[in-house]
C-alpha cells in the first residue's frame, strides 16, 4: 500500500517536470564588467534585438526580438518572441563573469490580452546569443 502514494508523487513530478525550455551559458570574459556590458549593448542592434530593459548598476540587460513570421492553425497565436537575457558579474577573485540566457516565447491573444508561453529556444536566439558570446565573451 506504501508503493502507492510513491507511484502518484512520481508520476505527478514527471508530469510537472516540462524541463528547461531555454538555453543558458556562462563565460568568464577578460574586460572589465563595464567593458563587456557596453560591448553587449553595442551588438544587440547588429543581431536585430531591440532593448528592453538595463541596469547600468548591477550589470543587466534584455533585449527581445519578434518574428511575425511563423504561423500556426492556432487561431489564438499571434507571433514568436525572441528575449535574450544578459547579466554580468564581476566576480570575488577579479574575474568578470557573463551569463546570456536565450528565451522564446510564443504570443496568443486571449480573453485577458496577450499572454506569453515559454517554447523551446529557437535556432534563431540560440545563434544570436552564440554571436554575442563570441564577439563579447573573450
Amino acid at each position: 500500500m506504501t508503493s502507492q502514494p510513491l507511484l502518484a508523487t512520481l508520476l505527478l513530478l514527471s508530469a510537472c517536470g516540462g524541463g528547461i525550455m531555454y538555453t543558458s551559458t556562462t563565460v568568464h570574459p577578460s574586460a572589465a564588467p563595464q567593458d563587456a556590458f557596453d560591448c553587449a549593448r553595442s551588438q544587440l542592434g547588429p543581431l536585430g534585438f531591440a532593448q528592453s530593459s538595463y541596469d547600468v548598476t548591477d550589470y543587466r540587460l534584455t533585449a527581445r526580438k519578434i518574428d511575425d513570421k511563423v504561423t500556426r492553425p492556432d487561431r489564438t497565436f499571434r507571433r514568436l518572441l525572441d528575449r535574450l537575457i544578459i547579466e554580468i558579474h564581476p566576480g570575488a577573485d577579479g574575474a568578470t563573469a557573463m551569463k546570456v540566457e536565450a528565451h522564446t516565447f510564443g504570443e496568443y491573444e486571449t480573453v485577458r490580452g496577450p499572454t506569453e508561453v515559454e517554447e523551446p529556444a529557437t535556432d534563431g536566439v540560440k545563434a544570436a546569443a552564440a554571436a554575442l558570446i563570441q564577439t563579447c565573451g573573450q
